[in-house]
């Protein structure tokens, strides 16, 4: 299978959280009684999954300067940011335990605690606050109460403080790696996660045989699930970058097939459309009806006018007729 660097870093990662879920579901397993077979092939799986992540911290740290790696760059001045502030909140729990938590020193020098959102704030923010506690701390009072013996043990946070942000704020301008070491790395990170696919895949199995005893607690701990492919994302093994001047190079070269005839479109220009128009056109004069009124008005004949009845005629008389006058009895 051909890894891309970009999925060489997931399987990484995702290598690290599934160590996790192995921890955790051999501690489930560790809880009951016997399944001694069961719990060897689990030790064996969270073995297969260490030895591959072992080298894999400072090789991130190296390649998270690949072009191609910018969600490195930016997982790696988060983890960065993160360590400022564990350091901040380091020096605020020493001064209380040098001090207390009410020693006016802490509101001089942190006068809003702000350390939970500072783990997520942008980078316009952190700046903000780091100038403000830059300020505060090179104030007379400051300075002053840490040079105190009670404070001896603040002093030392106190740089390491400064130096976690030092390290934040390099992150977050890459170096320019030259292209004598950026092959060579692609083709290092591509070669730990292809270990690390097949690491993973092998433990996957074993601590499905080993949970078997444990219904429903493979998917429940999460180890069923399988990393996501990101396709077109990062350089495959062995791809350099073009550069403009050699993209344009390589599409002005031709091709070295001949055109092909079928495939041009006719001129606009040429005659084959006008013979063909006026040869349809004869064609679908017939197919035209005529308007709709027009042929109802055809369609529908004449009628001829009633004759005028006769002056002689006489109407026909309604009613019961009259009884006709009897002659008169003759007399004798």
């Amino acid at each position: 299978m051909s890894l891309s660097t970009q999925e060489a870093y997931d399987l990484i990662r995702f290598a690290e959280a599934f160590e996790a879920r192995l921890v955790t579901a051999s501690d489930m397993l560790a809880d009951r009684d016997g399944l001694e077979p069961e719990k060897e092939w689990m030790a064996t799986a969270l073995k297969l999954v260490r030895s591959a992540l072992a080298p894999t911290p400072p090789l991130i740290e190296r390649a998270k300067d690949l072009p191609e790696l910018e969600e490195a760059r930016e997982e790696f001045s988060f983890q960065q940011q993160n360590l400022w502030v564990d350091a901040l909140e380091k020096l605020h729990a020493g001064i209380t335990f040098a001090a207390s938590s009410r020693a006016p020193v802490i509101e001089a020098l942190f006068p809003h605690l702000k350390f939970p959102q500072l783990r997520r704030a942008p980078q316009e923010a952190v700046n903000e606050f780091a100038a403000a506690y830059e300020r505060r701390l090179k104030s007379s009072y400051v300075s002053r109460i840490f040079a105190q013996d009670d404070f001896s043990i603040v002093r030392p946070v106190v740089d390491q403080v400064a130096r976690a942000h030092a390290a934040w704020q390099a992150s977050l301008s890459p170096a320019n790696l030259p292209d004598s070491q950026t092959a060579p790395l692609r083709a290092e990170l591509v070669s730990v996660g292809a270990r690390l696919d097949l690491a993973v895949r092998q433990a996957r199995l074993l601590a499905e045989a080993a949970l078997v005893p444990l219904p429903d607690t493979f998917d429940s701990t999460g180890l069923a699930a399988k990393p996501k492919r990101r396709a077109g994302r990062g350089l495959p093994f062995g791809f350099e970058e073009m550069t403009p001047e050699a993209s344009a190079e390589a599409s002005a070269e031709p091709s070295g097939e001949e055109p092909r005839e079928d495939l041009e479109i006719p001129n606009a220009e040429s005659s084959v459309l006008p013979e063909t128009t006026a040869a349809e056109e004869p064609a679908a004069a017939p197919a035209e009806a005529p308007p709709a009124p027009e042929v109802a008005a055809e369609a529908v004949p004449t009628e001829a006018p009633a004759e005028p009845a006769s002056p002689e005629a006489k109407p026909a008389r309604r009613g019961r007729k009259k009884a006709e006058s009897k002659p008169p009895p003759e007399t004798a």
